[in-house]
């Protein structure tokens, strides 16, 4: 039996996701886990694969694009209306800013943010309307980059840019996994 057998709701998903420690597979079969030391920030870009659901439930370990696909999973196996959704900055040159990836979801005409990677936003949120979640995160993201990123400039905010995507192959590594989840973008 899968364990998401045993999950019924989205705050009994969120409660599982808590076991999920942030961090990413490396292609070489090593864990990451301190986004702080050299060792993530050597081999991230090379190194890093897309797990998919199945994958996380077992490592335990994942990034947003990780943790997203196990959301995924759960979703679509209870037969709900979501989105997922990757935001990036496009600024037009290389910088060291955060991308994001979250599922928002429909119930009972209201959309709800599901969020577990995104550690200070991490909770199932309300909104009346898929764009009033849409809006919230973008913001969010962008006040977390302000706070916490020196290269970031409030400028910056204005090239946001959100594309919805659909379940990716597995193993993808980083630039294959941005191709995916760039081809799409989102438009309400």
């Amino acid at each position: 039996m899968n364990v998401l057998d045993n999950i019924k709701s989205p705050e009994e998903l969120l409660k599982f996701m808590d076991k999920i420690v942030y961090g990413f597979v490396g292609k070489n079969g090593k864990t990451y886990v301190d986004p702080f030391s050299n060792e993530w920030s050597n081999d991230w870009y090379n190194e890093c694969i897309i797990q998919t659901g199945e994958e996380v439930i077992n490592s335990l370990i994942g990034t947003c694009w990780d943790q997203v696909e196990l959301e995924r999973l759960w979703f679509e196996k209870n037969n709900y209306n979501f989105k997922t959704i990757f935001e990036w900055y496009e600024v037009g040159k290389p910088l060291n800013i955060s991308t994001h990836t979250y599922l928002i979801y429909e119930k009972d005409n209201k959309w709800y943010w599901f969020e577990h990677a995104f550690e200070t936003y991490r909770g199932i949120h309300e909104f009346n309307s898929e764009e009033d979640a849409i809006n919230f995160v973008k913001e969010k993201h962008s006040e977390h980059e302000l706070k916490n990123n020196s290269v970031f400039k409030e400028a910056y905010k204005n090239t946001l840019t959100l594309y919805e995507y659909g379940k990716p192959a597995p193993h993808l590594g980083v630039d294959d996994f941005y191709d995916f989840v760039t081809s799409k973008q989102y438009t309400k």
